[in-house]
């Protein structure tokens, strides 16, 4: 088949901030400052409600100050080093220059109103990243060309994805001298199992430098200028760039391929185009008119289809057809790309109504489909609080100002909805109503469905969700009450759905004891404390047995800054004391016990005989990769028979013999009935109770197994990796309840563990944390190394960018590492980290260390 070259020839275009928005599918500024009235008005079809994450330093916050300024909401670029950001507005931020919570803005490009939540980089502050996830309709992902994907990019990214949200990806400094872009898109495809579409290549010099970029879809080069990129130029490749023709015309027919091949009308068309093309396949690509190319791609892109919202298998390597990823370029500090890719949010993310994947639960917990979003009076309210920080309200007091989104209906000032997931249900009344541009509230008259708003409540935490019926469902059942009508009939007006999906925080990766600085001062801390938890998810703080005031959090800089907010904005003096390590406790060795009576008022009730068994928990990735997301065959657990993971729990199981056994004997009593028709009546009903009463002494089990191993017989640490498996059991009494089986089991479990086991029979585990260490620089590599080697680590690795190290280290060794760090890599490094696994404490000299640091006395 005969292929031609195809040189685009278009004429150069000059697009200035604040101009006019161009016609569509044409690349350039057309922002404008965003009002109470445009967040009033804005049609749920030109909303885009999305995230910007990212590892650290990738250029988010960077990024979303050059979308701020080009869409006219800012008159001037904030700038990270000198802490004039807008999303960076607390003292801890621009004193640090990084991101430490979620800030929400509005902004207006092309007539769409633009909800953009900026997020951190940090692992330590990976709630603030899940909660704003859990309310955007697209992710744009930002990645450093010279890294690819990172250990925060990996994380937050599938927590995308088991959202089942949309994602572009950006890759960011471009004019970094080791950028590399083809390496930085197979880093995106091999980890996060993703296909990627190149919308944009980087024109680079003879030399290598980054000199612009490249539209693939109108095949022209992009340049950028004035003051602050304002000015955007576009010129046919064939122009600016002639010996880069044909690397455009390449990367043009491989995403019109990619797209051929998933899309029928895109695909028909093209078969159109071959005809008159007479079989050339580049003149038949000319002929795709780019409004049909960048609909087909949103096609792909905004929506998601899925049987369950959080149903990610399909979009990984391992299953089905892979998510595709739009892919654009630039260098956002050099104010390049910045429009365009605020063109592609536009055009290729979903908006509110595109989300046909949502769900949220019934009464019984059974899932439901959202609605389509619409603000008609006929819809429910449903909303979902994302958010909580303190501010001053109109009272005079501090109070919590809850940020939420609304999925259905619309929210107006003295509105009453009811919070689902209180236990008491509370209601909350909405005096007053307000969008966010960052810590600024902006009073606004309404919120409608598929935006995001605040609103003063007192009774409303994260992830909790608000609801209330629709005007004419209430005012129906008003009038039928009045009318002496009784009970509201129900309606199809009335929506069944009562929750929605939650946030959940991971739990704790680091804890320390905390101590005022004085008598006085103890109330304040409990108070602020309080304060701060329901601000943070993630932080968690509590007595221990000895009265000790425990504070968690996801690492050291999380509780170094909490440390900063109590005494910055609560005025709290307080210090870290001790670190505490979370040693586990677990099960040796396959251990048999017969003849277990439980009994009830000195009366057996049941007997078995049991097999305490070690159980490892899921596999476990090896080495540090569960940080990297690198793919490895295997698991740790083969390596290391004795490696749990950090998911193992302790729990019950009865064997099948057990079930068949109680099943049996119930069917057989049945049976002995004369009458056949009876018979078989009594037989399905014994065999229905039997199953019944089977669980229930499974959950009885259960119920005081993980009760008990709550606290150890070595040293009251929880038990985990234990598996009670049940393999004879005999009912002593004709007919158990609850209230009988559940103190008898606690009572026999208790009795196994403190006098039919030995302490002998158990061990101690102690947590292994994966790490890694990321340099700015790599002349630090070698001291970075040799440091993690210090703290004994059992594998270290450098990563392939060739200034990230990966290691697992025993927690308490790293425990205070970030000062080491800073010293060590004299400030030009991060540090990230993660439970991975627990393994034995093996050296005695080591184990009663810990013992006696536990307050337990050496044997």
């Amino acid at each position: 088949m005969r292929r031609t070259l195809v040189c685009f020839v278009i004429s150069p275009t000059v697009l200035k901030r604040n101009a006019n928005p161009p016609a569509q599918n044409s690349s350039g500024s057309g922002g404008k400052r965003l009002t109470g009235d445009d967040a009033l008005n804005a049609k749920i079809p030109f909303i885009r409600n999305i995230g910007i994450v990212a590892h650290i330093d990738a250029g988010k916050t960077t990024t979303t100050e050059r979308m701020l300024y080009y869409s006219g909401v800012t008159k001037r670029v904030g700038d990270v080093d000198s802490g004039t950001t807008t999303t960076d507005y607390m003292e801890e931020e621009m004193a640090r220059g990084i991101t430490i919570t979620s800030a929400a803005v509005s902004l207006g490009w092309k007539d769409h109103n633009i909800n953009l939540i900026d997020t951190p980089g940090h692992v330590d502050f990976t709630v603030e990243v899940e909660r704003a996830l859990r309310v955007v309709d697209g992710v744009v992902a930002l990645f450093d060309a010279s890294a690819g994907v990172q250990a925060q990019s990996y994380t937050v990214l599938r927590q995308a994805q088991k959202f089942g949200t949309p994602v572009i990806a950006f890759l960011n400094k471009m004019d970094k001298t080791n950028a590399d872009f083809k390496k930085a898109l197979a880093s995106i495809e091999s980890k996060l199992g993703v296909e990627t579409l190149v919308l944009q290549i980087p024109l680079l010099g003879a030399d290598g430098s980054f000199e612009g970029i490249v539209d693939v879809i109108e095949g022209n080069v992009l340049t950028f200028s004035g003051a602050n990129g304002d000015v955007m130029t576009t010129v046919p490749v064939a122009e600016a760039a002639p010996h880069f023709t044909e690397t455009v015309a390449t990367a043009r027919s491989k995403m019109l391929s990619q797209l051929t091949a998933r899309d029928d009308l895109l695909s028909e068309k093209f078969i159109e185009a071959l005809d008159k093309t007479e079989g050339d396949e580049l003149q038949a690509e000319a002929l795709l008119k780019s409004g049909d190319i960048k609909a087909a791609i949103r096609r792909h892109v905004a929506i998601i289809p899925s049987s369950s919202a959080h149903n990610v298998q399909q979009y990984t390597k391992k299953s089905g057809p892979r998510q595709l990823v739009p892919v654009l370029c630039g260098a956002s500090r050099r104010n390049v790309g910045v429009q365009p890719l605020l063109d592609a949010v536009v055009s290729y993310l979903p908006s509110p109504a595109d989300r046909t994947n949502l769900v949220g639960y019934a009464e019984d917990g059974s899932e439901v489909p959202l609605p389509v979003p619409t603000n008609s009076q006929t819809a429910p309210t449903i909303a979902l609080a994302f958010k909580v920080i303190h501010q001053l309200g109109s009272t005079g007091n501090v109070d919590p100002l809850v940020f939420f989104r609304v999925y259905s209906g619309k929210i107006t000032p003295r509105a009453r909805l009811m919070n689902h997931s209180h236990a008491q249900r509370k209601t909350e009344a909405f005096e007053k109503l307000f969008v966010m541009h960052a810590n600024n509230t902006v009073e606004i008259p309404v919120i409608s469905a598929g935006n995001i708003g605040a609103a003063f409540l007192p009774n409303t935490k994260t992830g909790d969700t608000l609801y209330a019926q629709p005007l004419l469902q209430r005012l129906y059942d008003r009038n039928a009450a009045a009318a002496g009508g009784g009970k509201p009939d129900p309606t199809e007006s009335q929506l069944p759905i009562r929750t929605l999906e939650g946030i959940s925080a991971p739990p704790p990766a680091i804890s320390f004891s905390i101590e005022a600085a004085n008598a006085r001062q103890i109330p304040l801390l409990d108070d602020a404390l309080k304060a701060l938890e329901k601000e943070d998810p993630s932080l968690r703080s509590a007595k221990n047995e000895f009265g000790q005031l425990i504070i968690s959090g996801m690492g050291e800089l999380h509780l170094e800054i909490i440390l900063s907010r109590l005494e910055r904005e609560y005025q709290v003096k307080c210090k870290l004391l001790r670190a505490v390590i979370e040693y586990r406790e677990a099960l040796a060795h396959r251990r048999e016990i017969s003849n277990v009576v439980l009994m009830h008022n000195e009366l057996p009730v049941l007997e078995m005989d049991v097999v305490w068994e070690v159980d490892q928990g899921p596999p476990i990735k090896p080495e540090a990769h569960q940080v990297t997301g690198e793919e490895e065959e295997g698991s740790l657990q083969d390596e290391d028979s004795m490696a749990v993971s950090p998911h193992a729990t302790s729990y019950v199981e009865l064997s099948d013999e057990c079930r068949s056994s109680l099943l049996h004997n119930s069917a057989a009593a049945a049976s002995s009935h004369g009458d056949f028709r009876a018979a078989r009546n009594l037989a399905e009903k014994a065999d229905a109770d039997a199953r019944a009463e089977v669980e229930m002494i499974r959950n009885s089990l259960q119920s005081a197994m993980a009760e008990s191993s709550r606290s150890g017989p070595i040293a009251t640490l929880p038990l985990i990796a234990t598996r009670l498996v049940v393999t004879r059991i005999a009912k002593r009494i004709p007919i158990l309840t609850e209230k009988i089986l559940q103190p008898a089991a606690r009572a026999a479990i208790v009795e196994m563990l403190k006098k039919r086991l030995k302490v002998t029979d158990f061990r101690v585990l102690e947590p292994m944390m994966a790490v890694e260490v990321h340099l700015t620089e790599s002349t630090y590599v070698g001291a970075v190394v040799s440091s993690l080697n210090e703290k004994n680590a059992i594998s270290v690795d450098m990563l392939e960018d060739g200034r990230s190290v990966a290691a697992v280290v025993p927690m308490r060794n790293i425990v205070r590492y970030t000062m080491d760090l800073r010293k060590t890599a004299k400030g030009n490094a991060n540090f990230f980290t993660k439970l991975h696994h627990y393994r034995d404490v093996e050296d005695k000299a080591l184990l009663q260390k810990i013992l006696r640091n536990l307050g337990v006395a050496s044997s």
